[in-house]
């Protein structure tokens, strides 16, 4: 009997955490592009939303802010749409497969929980990415050029902001696995007190003292303040530039590994009690 070599049995692990991945991703794309009609019409909701929001921001900023105040809208809803989105989409979408019965046959076969995730996280930021394009060139042609200051340094934030949004979003769908139907319930109130206290539509010295407080102790509200004054080009108001990226950073590394660990133990302790295809 020959016996698999370390090495050998790494790369049929590797090849096969790849299979899954893609099989599973593709999977995602056919569900979020079935109907046609819908799919299409998510683009224009995110347009009219954003035409909504930017035209009140610029009516109410003062006469020689409104590029700043459509900056600050629009860069921060960016934000917004990437953290509903995986508040929202990946504990659901694992929530509908239980509703399909597909769920339990799902985890009690040997595959890697961490690409399930990642699988459901690919599309929905891919679909996040399109509509983010679209509204800016969309925001472009209505209300002119949005300022667009360091972008490179910018994108770097906003992929390490998306780390911090999924790290979220894993520890979400192991809830959503556990507390079932009343997640909608809490996940509805937690969007809502992020959208507030981190900020996301409005600057930071909007809010009140005792609420800046509680924004300072979530790493989101780091997010949207290096996110924001980043690509409009001005000082972020929570800290200095090095310390607000460095706890970017940090928690964009810790969060994921985080999220996953949870997620893990709450799909190992379903499995035991055997819950994973109720509804």
């Amino acid at each position: 009997m020959v016996l698999a070599t370390h090495e050998e049995v790494r790369i049929h692990g590797t090849k096969s955490w790849w299979r899954q991945f893609i099989a599973m991703t593709r999977k995602e794309f056919i569900v979020l592009t079935r109907y046609k009609f819908s799919f299409i019409l998510s683009f224009v909701q995110v347009m009219v939303i954003m035409f909504v929001f930017t035209a009140a921001a610029m009516v109410l900023a003062p006469p020689d802010k409104e590029s700043y105040g459509a900056g600050i809208m629009f860069y921060s809803f960016i934000l917004f749409m990437f953290f509903s989105t995986a508040l929202w989409d990946i504990g659901n979408s694992l929530r509908e497969e239980q509703y399909q019965g597909t769920l339990e046959s799902l985890f009690m076969s040997p595959i890697s929980y961490f690409s399930t995730l990642v699988s459901r996280i690919l599309s929905n930021v891919i679909w996040t990415s399109l509509n983010v394009i679209i509204a800016f060139l969309f925001m472009s042609l209505v209300f002119g050029q949005l300022p667009v200051q360091n972008v490179l340094l910018g994108m770097i934030v906003l992929i390490l902001s998306l780390f911090v949004c999924f790290g979220f979003s894993f520890g979400f769908a192991g809830l959503a696995l556990q507390y079932k139907e009343s997640m909608n319930t809490l996940t509805n109130f937690l969007q809502f007190a992020f959208m507030i206290v981190c900020a996301m539509f409005f600057p930071f010295s909007a809010l009140p003292d005792i609420v800046l407080i509680i924004s300072r102790l979530i790493p989101l509200s780091y997010c949207v303040d290096l996110f924001r004054s980043t690509m409009i080009g001005t000082a972020p108001e929570l800290l200095s530039y090095e310390l607000e990226f460095g706890i970017v950073a940090f928690f964009a590394c810790i969060l994921p590994f985080v999220g996953i660990s949870f997620f893990r133990r709450t799909v190992t302790h379903a499995r035991k009690r055997g819950t994973l295809a109720e509804y």
